[in-house]
C-alpha cells in the first residue's frame, strides 16, 4: 500500500475534524503540459518492520529526492501480487525483470535476487500523457512526474474521479486522488457512509473517515449505544479517539447514573 498519504491523513486527524484541501495545482502543470520520463528509480523487496509486523514489501525510492518513498504489498491489486510472486521465484543471483503498467503510466524494472528473499534493482518510469490530459480537463492537472509516478503506484484511475464527482465530491487536485486511491475510496464507500445516515459532503471528510475505517456497521453500534446521527466531524474525532461502542455505552450510563444522583 501506498503509505505517504495514509499517513499524512492521520496526522492532520488530530488537528481537525476534516482534511484541509490541498493548494491548487501550479500553473506549469497545464493541460498539455508534457511529463518526462524518471530514470533510476530504486526498488527493494524483503520483510519490513510495519504496523503489526514484519511483511514483504517491494518498495520504490528515489534516490535523487530522498523524499519520495513508497511501497506496495500482495494487497495492493493483481498485478502487484503477479510482480512479487515473480520477485519470489527467483534464487539468489538471478537476474529479475518486471513491470507494472497502470492508468497513470508504467514502470520498468530490473534488479538481482539477493539471500535471505531480498531482492533490489532500479525502474525506469514513463508517464501516461492521455491520463495527465483527462486530469487537466477536469482541473485536477499533475504538478509533474512525481505526481504521476505517485498516481501510478497508489493505481489512480479516472472512473475513480468521475464516479466521486457524480456523488457531489469535489476535488481540488491530484493530492486528493492520490490520497483516495491509496486508501481504496469509492463510490461506494460513500454510499455506505451516507446509507448508515452520516452526511458525507466534503472529499477530505471522506478520507479521513476511510483512514479511520469508519464504516455502517460501527455507526449503527454507536447508534444502539445512544449517540444516533452523528455529524461527520463528530464521528471523525470519536473514532480517531479510540471510542467503541461499549466504552459510548457505559459512559452514557455513567452520566445518566450522575445526572440521577443531581
Amino acid at each position: 500500500m501506498f503509505r505517504i498519504p495514509f499517513i499524512a491523513a492521520l496526522a492532520l486527524l488530530a488537528a481537525a475534524p476534516s482534511l484541509p484541501q490541498p493548494a491548487p495545482p501550479a500553473a506549469a502543470a497545464a493541460a498539455g503540459h508534457s511529463y518526462p520520463a524518471i530514470e533510476r528509480i530504486g526498488w527493494t523487496y524483503g520483510d519490513e518492520s510495519y504496523g503489526n509486523g514484519p511483511h514483504d514489501q517491494l518498495r520504490f525510492t528515489r534516490d535523487d529526492h530522498g523524499h519520495f518513498n513508497s511501497s506496495m504489498g500482495p494487497d495492493d491489486g493483481a498485478d502487484a501480487r503477479a510482480v512479487i510472486a515473480s520477485i519470489e521465484r527467483a534464487r539468489p543471483g538471478d537476474a529479475i525483470s518486471f513491470s507494472l503498467v497502470r492508468e497513470a503510466g508504467a514502470l520498468a524494472c530490473t534488479g538481482r535476487a539477493e539471500a535471505d528473499g531480498r531482492a533490489s534493482g532500479t525502474c525506469r518510469f514513463d508517464p501516461d500523457q492521455g491520463f495527465a490530459t483527462e486530469l487537466a480537463r477536469r482541473g485536477m492537472a499533475p504538478d509533474d512526474s512525481d505526481d504521476m509516478l505517485a498516481l501510478t503506484l497508489v493505481n489512480a484511475r479516472i472512473a475513480t474521479v468521475d464516479t466521486l464527482t457524480a456523488k457531489g465530491f469535489r476535488f481540488d487536485g491530484a493530492g486528493d486522488l492520490i490520497a483516495v486511491s491509496a486508501l481504496g475510496v469509492g463510490a461506494a464507500y460513500a454510499d455506505e457512509l451516507r446509507g448508515a445516515g452520516l452526511r458525507m459532503n466534503e472529499l477530505g471528510d471522506l478520507i479521513a473517515a476511510k483512514a479511520l475505517k469508519i464504516d455502517a456497521q460501527w455507526l449503527g453500534d454507536m447508534a444502539r449505544a445512544g449517540y444516533p446521527s452523528l455529524a461527520v466531524g463528530q464521528a471523525i474525532q470519536m473514532r480517531a479517539l479510540g471510542v467503541t461502542p461499549d466504552y459510548a455505552l457505559r459512559m452514557g450510563r455513567v452520566l445518566h447514573a450522575v445526572h440521577e444522583i443531581e
